[in-house]
């Protein structure tokens, strides 16, 4: 994982933090997924493609009977409802009208208990400083951090 210095106002005072790189230029697609899955497993390319391309809607079908997907060693998929204005002042002026929009949410799965806790999908990760531009992927420098 690629990450650059950036910089952001906070009171009035300027600070500096680490932010991800995201080379959106050319996200990994469904295809690509099934390509790596069928690779993975003995399902052929086509099987795991018409598996991905059905998910999202099933997902939805779901989520929309107020259900959360949970996907085992990936995480939680559910709505989150985001809200115009700062609220009402009684349960019977809540409506409708102040959603603004619906959101899905994700959550990361956490295996294990207390200081034992982990999460998978990032185990493994290596974080590499970006000194280039994002431009294709191609770095003009990077640096090797130690995990």
């Amino acid at each position: 994982m690629f990450f650059k210095k950036g910089k952001q106002k906070i009171g009035g005072i300027v600070k500096w933090f680490p932010r991800e790189v995201v080379f959106s230029r050319h996200p990994a697609t469904i295809k690509d997924l099934a390509e790596e899955i069928a690779h993975m497993s003995t399902a052929s390319p086509g099987d795991v493609y018409l598996v991905l391309a059905c998910l999202p809607r099933v997902m939805a079908q779901f989520m929309s009977e107020s259900r959360p997907v949970h996907i085992e060693g990936l995480g939680s998929f559910y709505f989150k409802l985001s809200c115009a204005g700062r609220g009402v002042d009684s349960p019977e002026e809540v409506d409708r009208k102040q959603i603004k929009s619906i959101r899905v949410q994700f959550l990361p799965e956490r295996q294990g208990k207390g200081k034992f806790m982990r999460r998978p999908m990032t185990e493994g990760v290596s974080l590499i400083s970006w000194e280039g531009e994002v431009d294709d992927g191609k770095a003009a420098e990077t640096t090797l951090l130690d995990e």
